[in-house]
């Protein structure tokens, strides 16, 4: 059958992703948490909460007295494990949070990918309206390179024990988004369910502008698995701050 995206997908998702949501938040938001030490009073929002692998993993390091899943899809936070003292279903351009009443704001996993520009602008705008001033916004974020060039034509079958799951990604130049159609099959070769994905990828300067247009302030990119930037990496880590007040 065919669905909205994370519809089936979210069923199955920490079985067929987790491994690798939890080794990119390992690397990137989790990294740079430690980095900025977060408090025992703070309040984190996790956007694009999902089924709770970073808010579990934001937990298990004893981070935040509270931490707020949001996530747009009621089938991913249907299937998640009570991870955050709340979880919210919303659009993550209209945040459901008090102004300056969070201390970190993180969007693991390149979930700000699924947005196009404008909705990425609002969304930005939303979360610097949200922070206290001084607070963090941090992301990973899949870049040009790899969603423009690496997935033009990209094809993969993920093997599983009971089936298959078939990746088909390609890149539409004229709509500047990455396609990515998601099939799985059973253990008899029958189609489970399909779905399909659209991302989208800034490049660098233009993505950097949207941050200083939303208030907020480049403090660090970085590719995912070191310090230092490469426009070739897969993906990158940006460490946002809201400006403080005079």
């Amino acid at each position: 059958m065919t669905c909205d995206s994370y519809c089936s997908l979210a069923r199955e998702y920490d079985d067929l992703l987790g491994d690798l949501a939890k080794a990119t938040w390992r690397s990137g938001i989790l990294a740079e948490l430690a980095r900025l030490r977060p408090g025992q009073d703070t309040v984190i929002v996790d956007l694009g909460a999902g089924t709770g692998i970073g808010g579990k993993l934001i937990g298990e390091a004893g981070w935040g007295h509270r931490r707020i899943g949001i996530d747009r899809s009621a089938h991913m936070l249907g299937t998640a494990a009570r991870h955050d003292e709340s979880r919210v279903i919303a659009d993550m351009t209209m945040l459901p949070v008090g102004a300056s009443s969070a201390d970190f704001i993180v969007c693991g996993f390149d979930t700000l990918n699924y947005l196009p520009p404008v909705q990425l602008q609002r969304c930005l705008a939303s979360a610097a309206r949200c922070l206290k001033p001084g607070g963090w916004l941090i992301f990973d974020y899949s870049s040009p390179e790899l969603l423009r060039r690496r997935w033009r034509d990209y094809r993969y079958d993920q093997q599983l024990p009971d089936g298959m799951l078939r990746w088909r990604n390609r890149y539409d130049t004229v709509a500047g988004k990455c396609v990515s159609d998601i099939t799985r099959y059973d253990s008899d070769g029958n189609v489970a369910w399909r779905e399909t994905h659209i991302q989208y990828a800034l490049d660098t300067y233009p993505l950097h502008e949207a941050v200083m247009a939303a208030g907020l302030r480049t403090e660090r990119v970085r590719d995912l698995e070191r310090p230092e930037f490469s426009p070739s990496a897969s993906t990158h880590v940006w460490v946002l701050r809201k400006e403080t007040a005079d």
